[in-house]
């Protein structure tokens, strides 16, 4: 393996644990909405959330969309 490809493999620390940090903060949000309003209730915001992100990343000059959740 070149010089190269192993650097392009490693995994910085400090990164992998910053990583790690959000993961857990992630986890805990997920635990307080799923006690207080049930998983439907999680996944769904969950899966707004993935939503914003790729759309905020898909138009990046546009601004931000709105997410609403009441009828």
């Amino acid at each position: 393996m070149s010089n190269e490809t192993q650097a392009s493999t490693e995994i910085d620390p400090a990164e992998a644990a910053a990583k790690d940090g959000f993961f857990e903060r992630i986890a805990a949000v997920s635990e307080d909405m799923i006690q207080a309003y049930g998983r439907e209730f999680a996944m769904g915001t969950l899966l707004l959330a993935a939503r914003y992100i790729a759309q905020s990343r898909a138009a990046e000059a546009e601004p931000a969309p709105q997410i609403i959740t009441q009828p």
